[in-house]
């Protein structure tokens, strides 16, 4: 299924194949809009699992030209897609193909190169971790599916980049694999949040019955074990303040997962601090009300959630996996709900450091996280094809 206008004439065709389901106008698809502008000349397919769900980002992205295709690749129907992606290949002809998540590039890749694509780029989103969710350190930690399907890891050979989100992933990458002149780091990125006025803050806590004296603490998750949630419930009770809010945020309220997050809150007594905001395109106004950001994941290469908590001046708090620690102010063991919650009780009981630790964060992101400089890289990478 594709939907698309009819753009011709342009100097490259290139596909981003997102591999994935789309639930809302996040920080990637923002990015993507970005890259689009800057590049007017070339045509971009993008290719979800999904038609995405945001109409403002479809539109976006129609008017400047995008074709959106529509394949499920999901677990193996990434494998009884393979004749829908050879023909969609075989049909737009593009000169580069990028691909992002999931793992169904271990099957297109090959195919595209089978068929003489220009150039191949992968994008390391993700730490590469155990089905337990802990850190790859060698690729024979990796399932007997997962050698046999990447060829024990030479499938990565066939990309002439691989980019890698953060430092930790391209560290972790190198040493599981080997170091290649391949790899390059790039940071994503995000837009800055576009905070609330101050009217419209007051007004939102009052809407979430947040009093004056409560700090705000923000997380961005979807139902999915690796976010952490549960570490961060099973923290609250230890919080040595009764003057906290948690803002819940992304979590879908009709699948079982997040059913089972409302009643552990129940059973650790600490619903009554809770505002459960579900998926929404509106993370802006609830950074806006916020005063901490928490990232309590248990597997992450760099989430651009805290891309844009850093962006609204929020000091960041997160496990100490992955990348958190490149980005975060504060960390503590992952999985430890005891530990997250002594961070989090010192920051709710001390304004000046929430304050100090705010200023650093935003000058953080301004010097590392800002969309333009991704944006640039990302510029710089496609456009090296026409030199050749």
């Amino acid at each position: 299924m594709t939907y698309y206008l009819q753009y011709k004439g342009k100097d490259m065709v290139v596909v981003e194949f997102m591999d994935m389901k789309s639930t809302k106008f996040g920080g990637l698809g923002k990015f993507m809009i970005r890259l689009m502008e800057r590049m007017k000349d070339d045509e971009f397919h993008f290719v979800f699992q999904n038609l995405p769900e945001s109409p403002e980002m479809r539109r976006i992205f129609i008017q400047l030209g995008a074709h959106i295709h529509v394949i499920d690749t999901e677990g193996k129907k990434a494998i009884t897609k393979i004749p829908a992606v050879y023909r969609l290949f075989k049909e737009i002809k593009p000169d580069i193909i990028h691909f992002h998540f999931a793992n169904g590039f271990f099957f297109y890749a090959p195919i595209a190169k089978m068929m003489g694509v220009k150039r191949l780029y992968k994008t390391q989103h993700c730490c590469l971790t155990k089905d337990d969710l802990s850190q790859v350190n060698h690729k024979r930690e990796f399932s007997l599916k997962t050698k046999i399907a990447s060829w024990n890891g030479k499938v990565y050979k066939l990309f002439d980049r691989i980019i890698m989100c953060g430092k930790y992933v391209e560290n972790q990458f190198c040493k599981v694999y080997g170091p290649s002149d391949k790899y390059e780091m790039i940071y994503f990125g995000t837009e800055p949040i576009n905070l609330l006025p101050v009217s419209e803050r007051h007004q939102l806590r009052e809407d979430l019955s947040i009093k004056d004296s409560d700090v705000v603490v923000a997380t961005i998750a979807f139902a999915d074990p690796v976010k952490g949630v549960d570490v961060l419930i099973h923290a609250l009770p230890n919080i040595e303040s009764d003057n906290y809010v948690v803002l819940l945020i992304g979590l879908d309220d009709g699948l079982e997962l997040t059913q089972q997050y409302h009643q552990m809150a129940k059973e650790e007594n600490v619903d009554q601090h809770i505002r459960w905001i579900g998926i929404t395109n509106e993370v802006h106004k609830y950074l806006s009300v916020a005063d901490v950001y928490c990232q309590p994941s248990r597997s992450e290469a760099l989430t651009l959630a805290v891309c844009e908590a850093k962006s609204a001046h929020l000091p960041v708090v997160g496990s100490n996996v992955g990348g958190l620690p490149e980005i975060s102010d504060l960390v503590f063991e992952v999985g430890n709900g005891k530990q997250l919650s002594d961070v989090l009780s010192r920051l709710i009981k001390d304004e000046k450091l929430r304050h100090e630790l705010s200023d650093k964060s935003y000058n953080e992101y301004v010097q590392n996280f800002n969309i333009e400089k991704g944006v640039e890289a990302y510029c710089q990478l496609y456009k090296c094809i026409l030199d050749k």
